[in-house]
């Protein structure tokens, strides 16, 4: 039996979007963040990572129309 982990996966997706999203703005009223595109790429990382969470979550589970 697999762990279900839809909820940790999307938690994790937004999360990284929005806190892309907080140092792209942050960046546009030039507002100097230390490291920037060393955080981006890792925001990346783990949105990869959360994407794949997803997928491995749902790959188990069938729809009833496939019963």
């Amino acid at each position: 039996m697999t762990t279900d982990l839809t909820l940790p996966g999307a938690v994790l997706i937004s999360t990284c979007i929005i806190a892309g999203g907080i140092l792209i703005g942050a960046q546009m009223f030039a507002v100097v963040i230390p490291f920037a595109p060393y955080v981006m790429v890792a925001l990346a990382a783990l949105v990869v990572i959360g994407a794949t969470m997803l997928l491995l979550s749902c790959r188990g589970h069938t729809s009833p129309s496939q019963r």
